[in-house]
């Protein structure tokens, strides 16, 4: 699998690649920073073969519209932010621009090599410290919010919390003891019930639930206070 790695200092890239050539010797690191990076790359490998894609996410990435040249060059594939402080804010407006995570840019290149994989997998990441489905229920979210996730069976709560822990249908499975094939149907109830309808509409909204504050930047995630 090969992994793209924009805007990344030269020593963390080489330091990501080594953590996950140690792990799986298939997986390859690829280094970008402009857009046009982007399409040399995507020439040069074979068609869906990028598995995960990583953003230094600030003001300037911002003003690049990295998502947007992602979205055109690479379609579907994920992408994780880095950011330089993780607070539930930053993981509200990380997944509604449409990344499937966050991560912390001093974390280690294993936590790094951990949230690709994830992501990689088709689940969300977050670090395991904001992990949405440790709380144990709906805090001061919209009214109408709140009456939706009472109206969800203690299973699909479930199945709502693991998702939003970045776990995939698989592991869902295992963590439940049940089918794949009942996850899905719990999951398509579900996102019927709260009125979404993939799986990072569903982590953002119960990151709203879960008490992420009202007031948020649409582009750049900012923390006003570090949680640990």
């Amino acid at each position: 699998m090969n992994v793209l790695m924009i805007d990344s200092p030269p020593l963390f890239v080489a330091g990501v690649a080594d953590v996950l050539w140690k792990r799986d010797s298939s997986w390859q690191v690829w280094s970008a920073q402009h857009p046009e990076d982007i399409y040399r790359i995507r020439t040069d490998l074979p068609a869906g073969t990028v598995g995960a894609v990583t953003i230094e996410w600030d003001e300037r990435a911002a003003q690049v519209g990295w998502p947007k040249v992602l979205q055109d060059a690479l379609g579907t594939v994920p992408w994780l932010f880095v950011v330089r402080t993780v607070c539930r804010q930053a993981i509200a407006d990380a997944l509604l621009t449409g990344a499937a995570g966050i991560v912390d840019r001093h974390a280690s290149a294993d936590e790094f090599a951990d949230a690709l994989a994830r992501v990689a997998s088709g689940a969300i990441y977050v670090p395991p410290s904001y992990a949405i489905g440790a709380q144990s229920g709906p805090a001061h979210g919209p009214v109408g919010d709140e009456r939706a996730f009472e109206r969800l069976t203690p299973r699909q709560r479930e199945v709502l919390r693991l998702l939003a822990e970045g776990k995939s249908n698989k592991q869902i499975c295992r963590v439940l003891n049940v089918a794949e094939g009942t996850i899905k149907n719990h999951l398509y109830a579900l996102f019927r019930q709260i009125g979404v309808s993939n799986r990072t509409e569903a982590a953002l909204w119960l990151s709203r639930q879960m008490g992420a504050e009202a007031t948020r930047t649409p582009v750049v995630p900012l923390c006003t206070a570090v949680h640990h």
